[in-house]
């Protein structure tokens, strides 16, 4: 049985949440309970904590900042029926529980069945999922709840839930990203989901990038499992230098070695080795938004060589132009690339 007036007891914040008389003084309906709530606040430090976190969660039934789903709220319904159909199978707890409920304990009920609606809700929304997007141009950092790191590239969206620690890390990733995974021996494991494969790692360094049907995983350090959703494709275990790319549309998967300088997009530059201007037309598309026509194929077959810092879209605009020898203009939201007249 609740008590209708504090003590010199402990309460905790589902304690609170249940005694009618914290609740009417919480929500400021009572005036005469305020007198005996700041005195038992008053009777020690942690008191304070835990009646403010109970009177937050109170308020949060009148400040409700998402609306249940479909699914939610039929789950809740058929809980509901469910619990009349079974009142109606019981005559005597049913007049039992018409003679307890007079008016006013009806108005008690109807608060702590809503404050419990908000402890669930309170529990559920932790749950939820984050989201973190970068427009064309923009690189940015993100330190997951788990202390992991990830740079995620121009135009690109991260998700993942608010609480990762102790389960299963799971983060969705569309576009490109490089992560430091931090090892964590409670958890189930780290996976990152994109289009077409699954990487499964647990303590590692890896970039991951998923654009028009194509999958590319860079490991740097550590290990890594790829799962193609394609169920002809085998799943691949990965070592430090492998890069794997798959092919979605035709359906190919390749694997090579490189280094660390595939990832040198995350210190704002890239390095490139004899590579051909195809790789930056998809760069300048993919991460700048530019829409690009090459007049002749061949064009994109030019190889460069060396350090293009990614800060100023025309300073590279400027070097691929004079070192590939090639014209470039702009004619209303379309770049076009064409051999110098």
């Amino acid at each position: 049985m609740q008590r209708d007036k504090p003590d010199n007891e402990k309460y905790s914040v589902t304690a609170l949440l249940g005694d009618p008389s914290f609740v009417r003084w919480a929500l400021q309906q009572a005036p005469t309970d305020t007198a005996r709530w700041e005195k038992w606040i008053a009777a020690g430090p942690d008191n304070a904590t835990t009646a403010a976190t109970a009177k937050q969660l109170l308020l949060q039934v009148r400040f409700t900042e998402h609306l249940p789903t479909e699914e939610m709220a039929a789950q809740s319904y058929q809980r509901f029926t469910g619990t009349i159909a079974a009142l109606r199978q019981s005559p005597v707890q049913r007049r039992r529980l018409y003679a307890f409920l007079t008016w006013r304990n009806a108005a008690i009920w109807t608060g702590l069945l809503a404050i419990a609606g908000t402890a669930a809700f309170y529990t559920w929304r932790q749950q939820t999922t984050m989201k973190v997007s970068t427009a064309f141009g923009e690189t940015r950092q993100v330190v997951l709840p788990d202390s992991s790191l990830v740079m995620l590239r121009a135009n690109s969206t991260l998700q993942y839930r608010r609480s990762l620690n102790g389960q299963l890390r799971e983060l969705w990733l569309r576009g490109e990203a490089w992560f430091s995974v931090n090892p964590d021996k409670k958890a189930a494991g780290f996976v990152v989901h994109t289009e077409d494969a699954d990487v499964t790692v647990l303590g590692t360094t890896f970039d991951l990038k998923q654009r028009r049907h194509r999958t590319a995983i860079f490991l740097q350090s550590g290990k890594v499992r790829v799962d193609f959703h394609d169920p002809q494709r085998t799943s691949r275990i990965l070592s430090p230098g492998d890069l794997v790319e798959y092919d979605a549309q035709h359906q190919q998967v390749s694997a090579s070695k490189t280094d660390s300088s595939y990832s040198s997009w995350t210190q704002g530059k890239l390095t490139l080795t004899d590579a051909p201007l195809s790789d930056i037309i998809d760069i300048l598309e993919n991460n700048y938004g530019e829409k690009i026509v090459v007049s002749d194929e061949k064009i994109k077959e030019r190889k460069i060589e060396g350090i293009i810092y990614l800060e100023n879209k025309a300073d590279i605009l400027f070097i691929i132009s004079n070192v590939l020898d090639i014209q470039i203009s702009r004619r209303n939201d379309t770049m076009y690339f064409s051999n110098r007249k």
